[in-house]
């Protein structure tokens, strides 16, 4: 049950705030040999050290404090994620797919630049909170191992331009249709056997969410598919891009909210609705405005007359100016230091009254006189650039590729389990 798409240059296990949580009188790692098995895999050992070494960190970087029944929770996770590390780098071995002491380099780099350290900030800052170096590298190590593996597999796949035309057709179908932002967390079923283990796992990790752990740190740790490199970010969806029992669970959720386990075909998710938001038509394109805005003040106990004259300044205005060079002039000589041009601004940003009114003007045109608080004024549209926000082909394409190369990287990993031998000590 861990993030078996994960990437390791983006693994960014987030450091700040970490604190030295170790069991009470815990052993050196070099004491090992004394402590005992946790494991055997293939004749390969995990012991007892290395689960907790692992528990420290998982706990650290996911805000979870570790009493005695945390703990008794957490070991099981634990030690499954330890023997699919092991598994995974045996089969990178098979395969003569090597880590290399700059592929580790480059993977505590990229954790470094990431969490907004200098070079060389990682090793003091573990060293300082006491946290081996050893277990952040034991956890690298096979996700890097495993990537090259994937990587291998990446031209056994093929994804048809139909497929990407499908995935644009469906976005933009959907612009109009209630958005949702979530975070999740995915436990797969790999054997219908293990179905009310897996379940106790979801149960237990909501219950440590419901306690204050973070659920970037567990998904990053815990979750089966892609989204665990993004702390199980799913970033903004539209209805119809979910699995409909999903969606169906956030749409009876409060922002803030995390889901009880949600079972679908291939396991159990835990949801968390981050916020919601309206379908927008236009959703696919996002405009930017150059406007120029002459602005004239106007008393709060201006008499009509004097009102009437400063609207009349504004009108004439816009009868004279032919471009937003001319609207400037006009402001100079009007002496008003409330005017002038605005470029790169977002009809959002505009107060809906010169929203609406803009939005009906071609380049060099003005608004009628508007007046607002404090005074009125015409705005002049001095250009619009309008850009695509729908993904471009090539990140389409890498998304279905990454969703084939996690089906198949869970469908590898159940192959190793099942012809592994895995005898378990605790």
């Amino acid at each position: 049950m861990r993030p078996y798409i994960s990437r390791p240059l983006r693994l960014c296990i987030m450091l700040f705030g970490i604190v030295l949580l170790t069991l009470p009188g815990g052993p050196a790692r070099a004491q090992s040999t004394t402590i005992g098995l946790a494991a055997v895999v293939n004749d390969q050992p995990i012991s007892v050290v290395d689960v907790i070494d692992r528990l420290n960190l998982v706990a650290a970087t996911s805000n979870i404090q570790l009493t005695d029944d945390r703990r008794r929770e957490m070991i099981p996770q634990i030690l499954r994620q330890l023997i699919d590390e092991t598994l995974q780098m045996q089969e990178a071995k098979r395969r003569g797919f090597t880590v290399s002491d700059n592929d580790m380099e480059r993977a505590t780099a990229a954790i470094e630049q990431n969490s907004g350290m200098q070079p060389g900030g990682l090793e003091r800052y573990l060293q300082q909170n006491k946290i081996p170096l050893e277990s952040l590298q034991d956890q690298l190590r096979p996700q890097i191992a495993w990537q090259k593996i994937l990587g291998s597999m990446r031209r056994d796949i093929e994804i048809s331009d139909s497929e990407i035309d499908d995935v644009l057709d469906r976005i933009k179908r959907n612009q109009d249709k209630p958005r949702t932002k979530a975070q999740e967390i995915f436990l797969p079923i790999d054997n219908p056997q293990e179905e009310g283990k897996v379940l106790d796992n979801a149960r237990k990790i909501i219950s440590a969410l419901r306690n204050g752990a973070s659920f970037e740190g567990l998904a990053r740790q815990f979750s089966a598919n892609a989204s665990a490199a993004n702390g199980g970010d799913l970033g903004w969806m539209s209805s119809g891009e979910m699995d409909k029992t999903l969606e169906d669970a956030l749409s009876n959720m409060a922002p803030g909210q995390i889901s009880a386990p949600i079972r679908t075909v291939r396991g159990f998710y835990i949801l968390k609705l981050l916020d919601r938001a309206q379908g927008d038509t236009n959703a696919d394109r996002e405009v930017k405005l150059d406007l120029y805005q002459l602005f004239i003040p106007i008393a709060q106990n201006a008499t009509d007359d004097e009102i009437k004259t400063k609207v009349g300044i504004l009108q004439n205005a816009r009868a004279t100016a032919k471009s937003c060079e001319d609207m400037a002039n006009i402001a100079v000589d009007l002496g008003s230091d409330l005017s002038g041009r605005t470029k790169g601004i977002s009809p959002q940003e505009l107060s809906s009254t010169v929203a609406s009114a803009v939005s009906q003007l071609k380049e060099g045109e003005t608004t009628n006189v508007l007046k607002v608080d404090g005074g009125a004024l015409v705005v002049m549209l001095c250009g619009q650039t309008v850009k695509s926000t729908l993904p471009d082909r090539e990140t389409i394409r890498n998304r279905l590729m990454m969703d084939r190369l996690e089906i198949t990287a869970r469908r590898k990993l159940r192959e190793l389990r099942r012809e592994a031998f895995i005898d378990i000590r605790i």
